[in-house]
């Protein structure tokens, strides 16, 4: 996964977590549908009841920390996504789909969590997704699953469990910046603000669903952006997916957007990753 880097200016960074959910949820968009299978699997209650493990050991250092905190889900297939970095730090994610309404998903986690004791955090984003997370101070990570309510005469849910090495400081939100200008329909599904010290250091990653194609709400940012002091610094296309860079005194803004595959009006995936920039008397000390 070395290619999650991006480029702006003359420094090379990596993608926050709201980016690569956008890549991650662009490829599983636009793969080809699964053949149908040959027999129904019998479908999960309304409320899932599994049996859970206990409290898992702590993890070795190699893959697979995210399948010893976060349970599967109960007829759902999880694809490992490997080891990443968001905002400077470690992560592993997976991902997998369901007919589940995004509550049941979060419902279902949240209860197993809690019955492992953990202290859990619930957000709505408002349009029937979210996400739960805890911070797991013996393993030192964020452990998080974050779900997205996509289709439009058939609906899906798109579940995103993740775990992230960091310190506590971290955080989670459900609300967008207030300097960021918003698009007609726009749903925050994920905000990240880094609290530490080091790479990431104060940046902050948004993620959001709003109408419309990458290409019209592309125009919309280029329009909006340099009235809130931001100059453009790059702009990049593949595979129907657009990547804008802007700055300002003091930070970068980059954004990625990606097409969701659905019936009805066009919607995008909208990824936001704010950075602190050195002042130019800075960069000069």
């Amino acid at each position: 996964m070395s290619g999650l880097t991006d480029h702006t200016g003359a420094l090379t960074r990596w993608l926050g977590l709201g980016g690569l959910l956008a890549l991650v949820a662009t490829a599983a968009l636009l793969k080809d549908p699964p053949a149908p299978a040959t027999e129904a699997p019998a479908k999960p209650p309304t409320t899932p009841q599994v049996a859970l493990p206990p409290a898992p050991p702590f993890p070795d250092a190699g893959v697979g920390r995210v399948t010893r905190v976060i349970p599967p889900f109960p007829g759902a297939v999880m694809v490992p996504m490997g080891r990443l970095v968001t905002n400077g730090s470690p992560m592993e994610m997976l991902y997998f789909e369901t007919d589940h309404p995004p509550g049941e998903v979060l419902e279902f986690y949240a209860r197993a969590f809690r019955m492992r004791g953990r202290h859990v955090v619930t957000q709505d984003d408002g349009a029937g997704g979210g996400s739960v997370n805890y911070y797991d101070e013996r393993l030192g990570a964020l452990v998080a699953v974050t779900t997205i309510r996509v289709g439009g005469a058939t609906t899906r849910t798109l579940v995103f469990p993740s775990w992230v090495e960091a310190r506590e400081g971290i955080h989670l939100q459900g609300t967008a910046p207030a300097s960021l200008p918003q698009p007609p329909g726009a749903v925050t599904v994920l905000r990240v603000d880094e609290g530490n010290d080091g790479l990431g250091a104060g940046s902050t990653t948004l993620t959001q669903v709003a109408h419309g194609t990458p290409q019209m709400l592309a125009e919309f940012y280029r329009a909006q952006l340099p009235a809130r002091g931001y100059t453009p610094s790059d702009l990049r296309l593949a595979r129907g997916v657009e990547v804008l860079d802007f700055e300002r005194p003091g930070e970068r803004l980059s954004l990625t957007l990606a097409p969701l595959d659905k019936d009805g009006p066009p919607e995008s995936l909208i990824t936001f990753v704010l950075e602190r920039a050195p002042l130019p008397q800075e960069s000069n000390r």
